[in-house]
């Protein structure tokens, strides 16, 4: 089933994109109302996590080389190894729901409040499931191009804020020690973590033994840019005020301006739909090629269209009208169940396929 292959920077343009738009629609929300000014620190250990849990997945991807997260886990664990590539993939659809519920709310609020949210999530599942069936190298090479338009975009953002930035509203540090900081990472960290997807983009590597630094490089710069976004938006409107909107990213846009043009949102938009879009089809991708290996199917499409029907839908399942379950879900039970599985079970395969190694070269 592996066929395509992706070059370096293919990959890192993957990886950037989906640490720019996750970063963007989700961790705002949770991050700026509880640490405030310190939420860099809170970023950099995020960062932290994702390099860990990057750093198993090159040494399992380079062990056992031209297969999948979902196939040396079969070889490592055995039976159990179904068990764990299930809750994998479980893991997979829950993240594209939640990113799809949280992409169409966002359009819904902030621009087209009278249009059904299933309309967003229709188009957007319609364009991801074709991208996802086509391959993985279709999607890199659209990766390419957003990743330009993200960085571009995000320096024209950049420079209109300037003027609003007080620097003196990022202090002071730690005012509450390093606890709340510390404490906050577990939102990055947790969505940085969905790019466990690089163990099922390892395979179609050009060059796999370069995919740990372009992993780290991409993430590295992916949060950085984000974490300058938020800073701004404390640095603009202070930590207070910032805290109170669901996305001050947002708001901050819309209070800025560059030379001669107004309505700066839309250049963010152009981030986050674009964004969602590869971060979506990744996932997408993920879900359904992992699911075809697990039950030896030849081809992922079918599973495509299953899963298809299942995403579209988001927008409308139930929990999605209950504001303080979603609160619940995206505050505690995401998270930790998210860190749970991206470098707990991770870690699990990591240590058992090393012990055998060690075994097996004793012997």
């Amino acid at each position: 089933m592996i066929k395509n292959k992706i070059s370096n920077g293919q990959f890192f343009f993957i990886i950037f994109v989906a640490i720019a738009s996750l970063t963007f629609f989700s961790v705002p929300s949770q991050l700026v109302g509880k640490v405030k000014q310190d939420l860099w620190f809170s970023m950099v250990l995020g960062t932290l996590i994702d390099v860990y849990v990057a750093s198993l997945l090159y040494w399992l991807g380079l062990k056992y080389r031209e297969q999948s997260l979902i196939q040396y886990t079969n070889e490592i664990m055995g039976f159990l190894g179904r068990v764990i590539n299930v809750i994998y993939l479980i893991f997979f659809l829950g993240a594209i729901i939640t990113s799809m519920w949280i992409f169409c709310d966002f359009l819904s609020r902030s621009f087209m409040p009278e249009t059904p949210r299933i309309v967003f999530s229709i188009t957007m599942t319609i364009c991801a499931g074709f991208a996802a069936g086509k391959g993985i190298e279709t999607i890199a090479r659209l990766s390419q191009i957003i990743g330009v338009l993200i960085l571009l975009t995000s320096l024209i953002l950049f420079a209109s804020a300037l003027p609003y930035v007080h620097i003196g509203l990022l202090f002071p540090q730690f005012e509450n020690g390093f606890l709340p900081s510390t404490l906050g990472a577990i939102y990055p960290g947790s969505w940085f973590g969905i790019c466990v997807i690089m163990g099922m983009l390892m395979p179609h590597m050009k060059a796999p033994k370069k995919t740990l630094k372009v992993k780290v490089s991409a993430v590295i710069l992916g949060s950085f840019i984000m974490t300058l976004f938020l800073l701004y938006s404390i640095a603009t409107m202070g930590s207070n005020m910032a805290g109170q909107f669901e996305n001050p990213i947002y708001i901050l846009t819309r209070i800025s301006h560059f030379i001669i043009f107004e309505r700066i949102e839309v250049l963010l938009l152009l981030i986050f739909i674009s964004g969602s879009f590869i971060t979506i089809s990744t996932l997408f991708y993920s879900v359904t090629v992992g699911t075809a290996q697990l039950f030896k199917n030849r081809t992922h499409t079918i599973w495509v269209y299953i899963f298809g029907s299942i995403i579209i839908f988001s927008p409308v399942f139930p929990y999605s009208q209950n504001s303080y379950i979603v609160e619940e879900y995206l505050s505690h039970w995401f998270p930790y169940v998210a860190l749970s599985i991206e470098g707990g079970l991770t870690t699990l395969i990591f240590l058992v396929a090393l012990i055998k190694t060690s075994v097996k070269n004793k012997s």
